[in-house]
C-alpha cells in the first residue's frame, strides 16, 4: 500500500458534502523546520449519519458506510524516515424488504442483511545509506470481517433464519528489501516478505425454507507464506536495456514452494518509438478458506490442506508509440498458460471461476487455463482543457477443469471497449473559474453463463435454479453498455476555493445479471437482472 505524504510547507484542506456522503480531507506540516507532514481523509455515507439522527427513521441501515485514511511521515537527519500510515472502512447494508403484492422472485422474500470491516497499518522505515543505496522495512497488519444473514418473509412478513455467515482474515506482515545501483547501467532490488495469516468462518443454511439452520460449511486456522526475490534492471546503451530477476515462495501449511524466473527486454528503436517483450513464471495461493475448510462430509479432516500453487507462464509483447507531444500509441498482445489449477475431479468446476465467498469440496491440481488477447491504448493527455483516451481489448478465456474438457471461463466476454472524455473552460473575469465535464463509456461483451437445466429446476422442492454444468459458460447474454458522467464548476479565489458537481454512475441504466431464477408471477425461469445506477450532487470546498 502506497500513500502519497502530505504537503510538509503549508496547511490544505478540503470539505465535501453530497446525496451520498460527507468528506473531510486535511494536509500539512507538522515542523516545517523537519519537512514532517500529515495527510488523512474521512468519509461518512449521508444515510449512515441520518439514522444516527434519527434511529427511527426509514433509512435505517439502507447504505450506511465510513472510511478513513491517514500517513504521518517524520524525515530525520540520520536516522532515515519514519512513516506511520493506516486505512480502515465500515459498511453496512440492509435493503428494504417490498411488500409480497410486489415479489417476482422467491429471493424478492429473503431481506439480506450484510456488515463489512476492514483495516490495515503499518509503521514503515526507509534508511539511505547514500545517494545510490537505501533500505525499507515495514511491519503491517491487515484485518477484515464480513458478517451476513439473511430472513425468510412469508406472506404475512413473518421470518424465519435462512442464512448466517462469518469470517474474519487477519494478516501479520513483514517485508524489506535492499535497493542499490551500482552504476549508471546496473540498479538492483532484492527484498523478503513474510506474511502470517489466521482465518475463521462459519456458514449455517436452511437447506431448504422449513427447515433450520444446518452448518454448511467451517474453517480455521493459520499459517505462513514466506517470498523472496532479486532482480535488476541493466542499462545495456542509450536504446536497450533489461530486467532480470527471480522470485521464491514457501507456504509453511504444506511445505509447498516456487522458483519464479522473469525477465524483460526494452528496446528504444527512436525517439518516438519503442519495442518490449517480457516473460514470467508466477503462482499464487488460494484463499484461506479453501485450506481449511471443513464440512458435514469431511468432519475434521482437511480435505484441501495440501494444495498445491496455481501456477501461470505470462509472455506479453509491447509496442509504444509517441504520435505527438500530448499523444501516445501503446498495443499490448499477451499469452496466459496456467496449470496445477486447483479443479473438483470430473467435473467442470474450477477455482478460476469461483464467486462464492465458500468452499466446500475437495480439490485436486490438475486443472489448466488459458487466456491471450491484445490491448491498445490511445491517450491524449491534458492540453489546452482537453484529454482522451480510448481502449480496446480483444481476448480469449478459457480452462480445463476436471472433466478434461475446455470450457469459456466466466469472465469470457471476448472484447472490452472504453471511451474517456474530459473537457474544461476557463471563466470569469479573470478566467480564474473552471467549468468541466467528464464522460466515460463503456461497451463490453456480455456475462456468460452456464445453460439452465429447467427439469431439474423444477422438480426442486424450492425451485432453485439448477444448471447444466457439462457445458459450463457456453451461453453469453447481449453486450453492455455503461456510461458515467460528470460536470462540475469551481470558482477559485485567493485562498479557498468552491466547487459545484453533478455525477451520474450507469447512466444507460443497464441491468446487471444476477442469475436466472423462477419467476413466481410468470411460471417460468428467466434471467434476474438488477440496475445499479448513481447519481449524485457534490459541494466542495477547498480551503
Amino acid at each position: 500500500m502506497r500513500l502519497r505524504n502530505g504537503n510538509s510547507q503549508k496547511y490544505q484542506h478540503t470539505f465535501q458534502a453530497g446525496i451520498l456522503g460527507l468528506d473531510f480531507a486535511s494536509e500539512g506540516p507538522f515542523s516545517k523546520k523537519h519537512n514532517s507532514s500529515y495527510i488523512f481523509n474521512y468519509r461518512y455515507s449521508t444515510t449512515g449519519l441520518m439514522n444516527k439522527v434519527n434511529p427511527a427513521g426509514d433509512m435505517e441501515q439502507v447504505l450506511d458506510y465510513q472510511d478513513l485514511n491517514f500517513k504521518l511521515n517524520f524525515p530525520t537527519k540520520s536516522a532515515g524516515v519514519f512513516t506511520l500510515w493506516g486505512t480502515a472502512l465500515k459498511d453496512k447494508v440492509k435493503p428494504e424488504i417490498d411488500s409480497p403484492e410486489e415479489w417476482d422472485y422467491k429471493d424478492d422474500a429473503k431481506g439480506s442483511h450484510m456488515e463489512q470491516t476492514s483495516a490495515a497499518a503499518g509503521f514503515s522505515h526507509r534508511y539511505f545509506f547514500d545517494n545510490n543505496t537505501y533500505l525499507k522495512t515495514t511491519v503491517a497488519t491487515t484485518y477484515s470481517k464480513t458478517k451476513a444473514w439473511e430472513d425468510l418473509y412469508d406472506l404475512n412478513l413473518n421470518s424465519t433464519p435462512y442464512l448466517d455467515f462469518d469470517s474474519k482474515y487477519t494478516n501479520l506482515v513483514l517485508t524489506s528489501y535492499f535497493n542499490k545501483k551500482y552504476s549508471s547501467k546496473h540498479t538492483n532490488k532484492t527484498g523478503f516478505t513474510v506474511t502470517n495469516m489466521r482465518y475463521d468462518m462459519n456458514l449455517k443454511l436452511a437447506p431448504f425454507d422449513t427447515h433450520p439452520l444446518e452448518t454448511i460449511s467451517d474453517g480455521k486456522g493459520n499459517t505462513n507464506l514466506i517470498s523472496a526475490y532479486t532482480t535488476s534492471l541493466f542499462n545495456f546503451n542509450d536504446r536497450i536495456s533489461a530486467t532480470l530477476g527471480v522470485n521464491g515462495q514457501l507456504l509453511t501449511l504444506n511445505d509447498s514452494w516456487t522458483i519464479e524466473p522473469r525477465a524483460a527486454i526494452k528496446w528504444q528503436a527512436s525517439s518516438r518509438s519503442s519495442f518490449g517483450i517480457a516473460y514470467g513464471l508466477h503462482s499464487r495461493m488460494e484463499k484461506m478458506d479453501v485450506y481449511f475448510v471443513k464440512t458435514r462430509a469431511t468432519g475434521d479432516e482437511l480435505v484441501n490442506k495440501n494444495l498445491d500453487f496455481t501456477k501461470t507462464h505470462h509472455v506479453a509483447l509491447s509496442y509504444n508509440y509517441k504520435i505527438s507531444d500530448d499523444m501516445n500509441l501503446k498495443v499490448e498482445p499477451y499469452f496466459q498458460y496456467l496449470y496445477d489449477v486447483p479443479v473438483i475431479a470430473d467435473s467442470s468446476y474450477s477455482i478460476l471461476n469461483r464467486r462464492m465467498f465458500y468452499v466446500e469440496d475437495a480439490l485436486i491440481n490438475k486443472g489448466k487455463g488459458r487466456n491471450y488477447g491484445v490491448d491498445v491504448t490511445l491517450e491524449k493527455y491534458m492540453t489546452r482543457g482537453m484529454y482522451y483516451m480510448f481502449t480496446a481489448s480483444v481476448f480469449k478465456s478459457e480452462y480445463c477443469g476436471g472433466d478434461g474438457v475446455w470450457h469459456n471461463t466466466r469472465y469470457n466476454r471476448n472484447f472490452i471497449v472504453n471511451g474517456l472524455f474530459g473537457k474544461e473552460w476557463t471563466m470569469g473575469r479573470n478566467k480564474q473559474n473552471v467549468l468541466g465535464v467528464n464522460l466515460k463509456l463503456t461497451l463490453q461483451g456480455g456475462e456468460r453463463h452456464s445453460p439452465v437445466d429447467e427439469a431439474a429446476t423444477m422438480a426442486h422442492p424450492d425451485k432453485e435454479t439448477q444448471y447444466d454444468e457439462t457445458k459450463a459458460f457456453s451461453e453469453q447474454l447481449s453486450p453492455m453498455f455503461l456510461a458515467n458522467y460528470s460536470l462540475y464548476y469551481k470558482m477559485n479565489r485567493k485562498k479557498v476555493s468552491h466547487e459545484i458537481a453533478v455525477k451520474g454512475g450507469n447512466a444507460t441504466g443497464y441491468k446487471e445479471y444476477f442469475g436466472h431464477e423462477y419467476n413466481l408471477k410468470t411460471g417460468e425461469i428467466e434471467p434476474r437482472r438488477i440496475k445499479n445506477s448513481i447519481f449524485n450532487v457534490v459541494y466542495r470546498l477547498d480551503f
